[in-house]
């Protein structure tokens, strides 16, 4: 028997979970889509200056989209990657997406220089900043206030886990109390959105924990959840982990459940950015496989939560 649609997947136009797309687009009125640069070269864990190891599971790109366009200007990347979002999605407007490493931690002139340029090119309507709880410093939270109350801005705080224990295995530097400080800090000082980045699959992870964490995001200021599998590329220290016997990434199955119990806790007025991560540079993965997979996780768990009748937030 077919699962019948809730009052609430009714609102998401059918979905089980409230995408990010539909907010923007009761936001904005219309398509938006993120546009991703690389500008910043650096973060805590990388810097010479700093006692901070590099995170287990960081490359040498930190997440970028299109790291080989970082020798680009601002402007340059901008137009090139909203010609290649256009060819996807012909009509729409834009997000700046600063991503790759620490997007908070320069001169607060150059970083207010970056935001204004991207603010002001054509369609675009606001910022995602991708940073981290321990780099927004009271100069960075008073930019970020002012441009917030003038255009949209998001930021996006890679806190990666709410538990010690899993960020001091992923070498993060920064601690859950100072997750939850951040996430304070921005919210009573700025008008902008908050996003965070999590990282399902660590070892010794439990259910127990992943509702936790749903229920406490639920408690705080957070807008949007970003979902990462914890997976294995090369040149990382989590690479040699796994070929030690170390660590063993979740299968798709193993980890599409621990993203639907998360989902069932989470508050339904949180939107999702992403359920699982993408690995781009398909040479440097390691594993799993599946994790070169763009749309293959996402239908899996979604259709999974139609079989079962599930959906986020119902367990709240």
């Amino acid at each position: 028997m077919e699962p019948q649609e809730t009052p609430v997947t009714a609102l998401w136009q059918g979905r089980r979970y409230y995408p990010i797309s539909q907010y923007f687009r009761q936001r904005f009125g219309k398509r938006i889509a993120k546009v991703s640069v690389s500008v910043a070269d650096q973060c805590p864990n990388r810097r010479p200056d700093t006692r901070l190891e590099q995170c287990i599971f960081c490359d040498e790109w930190a997440s970028a989209a299109y790291p080989r366009e970082a020798h680009r200007e601002l402007v340059e990347q901008i137009n090139h990657n909203k010609t290649l979002v256009s060819r996807r999605y012909k009509e729409c407007d834009y997000l700046v997406y600063f991503q790759a490493y620490t997007n908070t931690l320069d001169r607060i002139e150059d970083l207010e220089a970056r935001y204004r340029t991207a603010l002001a090119q054509p369609g675009v309507r606001g910022l995602v900043i991708g940073t981290r709880p321990d780099c927004l410093p009271q100069r960075v939270i008073n930019l970020l206030g002012e441009l917030a109350r003038e255009h949209y801005i998001m930021v996006e705080l890679g806190l990666q886990s709410f538990n010690d224990n899993h960020l001091n295995y992923l070498k993060r530097g920064h601690t859950r109390a100072q997750n939850i400080a951040g996430i304070h800090k921005l919210a009573e000082a700025t008008r902008a959105d908050i996003g965070v980045h999590l990282i399902f699959g660590l070892p010794g992870e439990t259910s127990e924990g992943l509702i936790e964490t749903a229920q406490l995001i639920n408690e705080l200021p957070v807008d949007n959840v970003k979902l990462h599998n914890l997976h294995v590329l090369e040149n990382t220290e989590l690479a040699v982990f796994y070929r030690n016997g170390e660590f063993q990434p979740d299968s798709l199955e193993t980890y599409a459940d621990k993203v639907i119990l998360f989902l069932r806790h989470l508050s339904p007025e949180i939107s999702i950015q992403r359920l699982a991560g993408l690995a781009s540079r398909w040479d440097e993965l390691v594993a799993p496989a599946w994790t070169a997979q763009k749309m293959q996780p996402i239908e899996f768990i979604e259709r999974r939560m139609k079989a079962q009748g599930t959906c986020q937030g119902d367990l709240r």
